[in-house]
C-alpha cells in the first residue's frame, strides 16, 4: 500500500480540527467531560448514587447510568454512548458531546414551530442486484419492500404523505437515496432492514436495533476500531436524530416481542447526507428461528409498520409541543 502524502496528511489533520473530515481520515476526539448529578440539578432531575449505577428521575423521565459504561437507559431503553462514562471520587462524568447529542435531546426535547412531519421518505433497504441477507431462498430485500409498503399505506392513512425511495425490486445507489429524500425536502427519512449474525451465537442473537447517525469526533457502535469520523451534513439534526430513534424503537419494543438490542449510532451513508432527521430500523434478525417467523409472517409485519407509525406520530407530537407525552 502507498505512503499517504505529507501534504494530503496535513490536509486531513486541518480539516479535522475544523471538523470536516470524513470517517475514513478522522480519530476518536477526546472528549471533554462534566459531572453528571450538578448538570441533573440544572434539569430538575434529582440523582440518587446506588452503588455502581446514578439514576436521574423526574415526573416523566428516568435515566440509568453505569461506573465505567458505554451504555445508559431512557425510561428502560437502552442507549450507546458516544464515550465510556467515568467516575472520579465517587462522581460520575458523563462526555459533553453525549449531553448534547443523546442526554439533552431526550431530557429537554427539540421543538418547532408548525406542521414537524408532513412528509415521510422511505427506504426499503437494497434491492435489484443487492439482495441483502440470504437465508436459503430468503432474500432480505423482499421484506424490506413488503414492510416498506405496509409503512407507506398506514403513514397514509394517518394524514402523512409518503416518498418510497423505491416501490419495485430495483437497487438505489446510497448517494441516491439520500439525494430524492432531500430533492423532495422530506420532513423524516426511515430506512428499512432486517439484520443477520455469522458465527456460533448465530441462533441465539436475536432482537431490534436502531440507528442514528454518529456525532462527529465520536466512535460509532458498530465501529470496533474506535474510527472517529467528522462532521457529515446528517449531523446538523443530530438532536432530532435521537428524538426520532428513541421513539420508533420504543414503539417497536412495546408493539412487537422484539428483544432490546439499544438505540445506536453509525455512520451508514444514507443518513450522513441527509438534510432531515433520519434513522435506520434493522428489525430482527433473520438468523433466529423467532426473528425469521416474525420478518416472513405477513401479520407480524403490519404489526411492525403499525409500531413505526406510532413512533413518527409520537415525534411529531412532540417537536410539536416541546414536551414527551
Amino acid at each position: 500500500m502507498a505512503r499517504p502524502h505529507p501534504i494530503r496528511l496535513l490536509l486531513a489533520a486541518m480539516a479535522l480540527l475544523l471538523g470536516l473530515a470524513g470517517p475514513a481520515s478522522a480519530k476518536v476526539t477526546e472528549p471533554a467531560y462534566r459531572d453528571l448529578a450538578s448538570w441533573a440539578a440544572n434539569k430538575d432531575l434529582r440523582a440518587v448514587v446506588r452503588g455502581d449505577e446514578l439514576l436521574l428521575t423526574n415526573r416523566w423521565a428516568r435515566l440509568r447510568f453505569r461506573r465505567d459504561s458505554g451504555t445508559m437507559s431512557f425510561n428502560d431503553v437502552d442507549f450507546r454512548l458516544s464515550d465510556r462514562t467515568v467516575t472520579q471520587q465517587g462522581r460520575f462524568r458523563i462526555s459533553q458531546r453525549d449531553i448534547e447529542s443523546l442526554v439533552g435531546p431526550l431530557v429537554s426535547p427539540p421543538k418547532r414551530t408548525g406542521p414537524a412531519v408532513r412528509l415521510v421518505a422511505i427506504n426499503a433497504g437494497h434491492g435489484g442486484k443487492d439482495p441483502g441477507n440470504l437465508e436459503g431462498a430468503r432474500r432480505e430485500k423482499v421484506y424490506t419492500l413488503a414492510l416498506a409498503k405496509d409503512l407507506s399505506a398506514r403513514l397514509r392513512a394517518a394524514g402523512i404523505r409518503v416518498a418510497l425511495i423505491r416501490d419495485d425490486d430495483t437497487f438505489v445507489d446510497l448517494e441516491d437515496r439520500a439525494a430524492e429524500a432531500n430533492r423532495l425536502k422530506a420532513d423524516l427519512y426511515v430506512s428499512l432492514h432486517f439484520n443477520s449474525y455469522e458465527g456460533d451465537a448465530r441462533s441465539r442473537v436475536r432482537g431490534l436495533e436502531t440507528y442514528c447517525l454518529t456525532p462527529a469526533g465520536a466512535a460509532s457502535s458498530n465501529d470496533a476500531g474506535l474510527h472517529g469520523g467528522g462532521w457529515h451534513e446528517g449531523n446538523a439534526q443530530d438532536r432530532e436524530n435521537i428524538t426520532l430513534a428513541h421513539l420508533v424503537h420504543r414503539a417497536i419494543l412495546e408493539q412487537t416481542d422484539l428483544p432490546d438490542r439499544g438505540v445506536r449510532r453509525a455512520r451508514f451513508k444514507e443518513l450522513t447526507l441527509l438534510h432531515m432527521p433520519g434513522v435506520l430500523v434493522e428489525a430482527g434478525y433473520m438468523t433466529h428461528p423467532s426473528d425469521a417467523r416474525f420478518i416472513y409472517g405477513k401479520r407480524s409485519r403490519e404489526q411492525l409498520a403499525d409500531a413505526i407509525v406510532e413512533g413518527i406520530l409520537r415525534h411529531k407530537r412532540l417537536l410539536e409541543r416541546g414536551q414527551p407525552e
